[in-house]
């Protein structure tokens, strides 16, 4: 009978199969690792962005109103009065609107003056002509309202008394002013007593407004001689072409006059227009006004016209403006400034030309 094999042998054998695999196993894993990932490399940039920013300060009287009012938009005198009050909006913020009056025309003035008003700005610079009896109701309205009024070009103490200490005046004097450019005039031209003066106005009847015919008149008359208002329509002020009939029938009525004296900027700057169509030659009858027009440099260039006084009319919009700013932000009151008197002739006109063209004088 053959001997029976042991049980069990076969499964040691199979334990120590799998022990040997495993073995071998780990030892195989730990010699051949798997190749690592190739190495990304990544690099990171870092863009800086500059932003620029103006900032534009504010101007210190921006969201305020002004309303200037002057004469005739086509006189040659209230150019430099409308740049004056536009160019001191630009500096300072506020809105300005210039308010001309056609043909320096009393009625023209009181209706801008209400229309003015109507508006209900901040302040206004006036003109006051219109007559003081129309104008101090509606001066009253507008101080009664919160506006501040101002004068400029024609003063009116009454006015700045009632309405003290808001209401200023920027402007000559204007009969001290009259009364020099006279008298330069005689001692200039070495006038004589008895030699024959005209002086030339469109307002002999209203005091306030013809206060430089005034003064001229005063001062030629103490020099001796004869002098003769010679009266034109307030239109010719803006209309300087309407007065060459006025200028022709005194020069024909009165050959013998050897000065004349225009009181008003427009009628000055027309000076070499009449004494051409009289057929005068240059400085044949002297001739002496008022404004730094580019009519009138081109009259003194010319030898038409020998003296005008500058009253710096630029001054009477941006002043006016500047204070009207003051006195409502401020409380600064009312300032009385005149704006001077120099005197222009053939010496010293290219000093002054380049800016009266460019309407600053």
């Amino acid at each position: 009978m053959s001997e029976a094999k042991p049980k069990g042998l076969s499964t040691s054998l199979v334990v120590v199969a799998v022990i040997v695999a495993l073995i071998i196993g780990v030892v195989a894993g730990y010699f051949i690792k798997p190749a690592p990932p190739a190495e990304v490399k990544t690099e990171t940039k870092t863009v800086a962005t500059t932003i620029s920013t103006t900032i534009v300060p504010k101007k210190p009287y921006e969201g305020y109103y002004i309303i200037v009012i002057t004469g005739d938009e086509a006189d040659p005198f209230t150019i430099p009065i409308a740049k004056g009050a536009r160019d001191a909006a630009e500096h300072f913020g506020c809105k300005v609107d210039v308010f001309f009056s056609k043909g320096w025309a009393d009625e023209e003035f009181l209706k801008n003056f209400r229309t003015a008003i109507s508006l209900h700005p901040d302040g206004i610079a006036i003109c006051p002509l219109g007559g003081r009896a129309a104008l101090e109701p509606e001066f009253d309205r507008a101080y009664k309202e919160g506006i501040i009024v101002t004068l400029q070009n024609v003063d009116i103490p009454e006015f700045r008394e009632k309405y003290r200490p808001y209401c200023g005046y920027i402007g000559q004097e204007l009969y001290s002013s009259g009364y020099r450019l006279a008298e330069t005039a005689v001692k200039k031209f070495g006038f004589k007593a008895g030699d024959r003066a005209a002086v030339f106005s469109g307002a002999w009847g209203e005091p306030e407004r013809a206060k430089r015919a005034y003064g001229a008149f005063d001062a030629l008359t103490k020099a001796g001689m004869v002098v003769d208002k010679v009266e034109h329509p307030p239109a010719v002020y803006g209309d300087p072409g309407m007065g060459t009939s006025y200028v022709a029938g005194y020069v024909s009525a009165h050959p013998d006059v050897k000065l004349i004296i225009f009181d008003g900027g427009g009628t000055t700057s027309a000076t070499d227009s009449y004494m051409k169509a009289i057929g005068k030659k240059p400085g044949e009858i002297k001739v002496a006004g008022f404004d730094l027009t580019p009519g009138a440099i081109r009259s003194i260039k010319a030898g038409y016209l020998q003296l005008t006084l500058d009253q710096q009319p630029y001054l009477y919009g941006y002043l006016t403006t500047l204070n009207l700013l003051l006195t409502k932000k401020l409380g600064i009151m009312g300032l009385y400034i005149d704006t001077g008197g120099g005197i222009v002739d053939e010496t010293n006109v290219d000093l002054v030309a380049k800016l009266a063209e460019e309407g600053y004088r």
